[in-house]
């Protein structure tokens, strides 16, 4: 056998074991009723035909009955934070790992929670296994491998998920782009070349047909020059793609805002109506706020915390097809920050970030979120259509 051939086996054997049986509604059990509160997060959102959720570690989900009640009462919408990423998934050829998925999917089905599933293509939380082998491979491999891995995933939970992140990330991060396309050079790039994003899209259309495809990306939201030439790409990359026919239906926007960067509120308010009358829904997919520029004292950090939450919201909910709000993590005790080099605070002290404390009490964050909803112009005929339940 030639060592093309072993290559292939290799890719296709692995890729094979993925397929396990996909699993109907009824492994999950029956959607149940609405769990949330009418004055929470959630209760107050859906009155202006939004969604508010959160991503969720599924161990923290299995072992704490106190965050089981918060995710009821404030959250519309939940994603796991890792569990469909491929290196949990796939860690190994040969094993797959659904658990940690299945157990949001079955919490989120019993409160009445829509479900995003993140990501399937990225270049990080790629395991290292499968990085060698797409190193390896023949485009036609490589091709068969992503169409296998998204069947898998996305047949899983066929008509269960809502919406999927196809891509993550795909830009060029920071610093000067060495590619004229702007795209980020990954094993999926060196693979498949630039036409594995309208790729990716296409397979995860034949997946699922019924799911709302998102490319999500990060590093918009913020007023530097490189940001801007970012956006720019965006928008030219967007409409190239929904002009080809390519099935992308929603745009995410991370939001991992900082708050000793600068937040130009007009330029923000433009680059949302841009992408909005490219026809596609927004979502604010991976929300937090890094405290550092704020002083130490818990108390004025939360607040400094939610006034630049409540002007951002402010502007993201001006824009009619914004769909969705979603806070990366509920809570300060699940949140990534605390272990970024790049987003220590330089006292020392843990971040604040998100709508609850690390014992898990209210801030003042969740008051804004809850006051931005409630003051948001309501566009709820513009969200009905573009969710597709007008």
């Amino acid at each position: 056998m030639s060592i093309s051939l072993k290559r292939r086996s290799l890719l296709a054997g692995s890729a094979a074991s993925l397929l396990s049986r996909p699993a109907g509604a009824a492994d999950f059990g029956p959607l149940g009723k609405p769990s949330w509160a009418a004055d929470g997060p959630q209760g107050v959102a859906m009155r202006k035909g939004l969604a508010f959720g959160a991503a969720v570690p599924s161990n923290l989900l299995n072992r704490s009955a106190e965050f089981r009640k918060i995710l009821a009462r404030d959250c519309g919408l939940l994603l796991g934070n890792n569990e469909l990423k491929m290196a949990v998934v796939m860690p190994e050829p040969g094993r797959t790992d659904f658990a940690p998925a299945d157990s949001v999917v079955r919490f989120a089905r019993a409160h009445g929670q829509r479900l995003r599933g993140h990501a399937l293509v990225w270049h990080e939380a790629l395991p290292s296994w499968v990085a060698e082998q797409l190193a390896k491979a023949s485009p036609a491999q490589a091709e068969d491998f992503l169409r296998r891995w998204i069947d898998t995933a996305m047949g899983r939970y066929r008509g269960m998920i809502e919406s999927w992140d196809v891509l993550n990330e795909v830009l060029a991060g920071y610093g000067p782009v060495r590619r004229e396309d702007g795209l980020r050079e990954t094993p999926w790039l060196a693979a498949l070349g630039p036409g594995y994003l309208d790729l990716a899209f296409r397979l995860a259309h034949d997946a699922d047909p019924s799911a709302v495809l998102t490319w999500n990306e990060d590093s918009l939201e913020h007023d530097f020059g490189w940001v801007e030439a970012r956006r720019a790409r965006v928008l030219t990359r967007l409409e190239a793609m929904r002009k080809r026919g390519v099935p992308v239906r929603r745009f995410g926007i991370q939001a991992h805002l900082v708050s000793d960067h600068p937040f130009d509120a007009a330029k923000f308010r433009r680059f949302l109506r841009e992408l909005g009358q490219l026809g596609v829904g927004i979502a604010i997919t991976e929300l937090d706020i890094d405290d550092k520029a704020f002083p130490a004292d818990p108390a004025a950090r939360d607040k400094g915390v939610a006034d630049f939450a409540r002007r951002f919201l402010d502007v993201a909910l001006d824009e009619p097809a914004l769909l969705d709000v979603v806070t990366w993590g509920l809570f300060d005790g699940d949140t990534w920050l605390n272990d970024h080099p790049d987003h220590r605070r330089p006292d020392g002290r843990r971040q604040r970030p998100l709508p609850l404390d690390e014992a898990m009490r209210p801030k003042p964050f969740r008051e804004a979120l809850i006051a931005a909803f409630r003051h948001a112009p309501d566009h709820s005929t513009v969200r009905a259509r573009l969710r597709g339940t007008a």
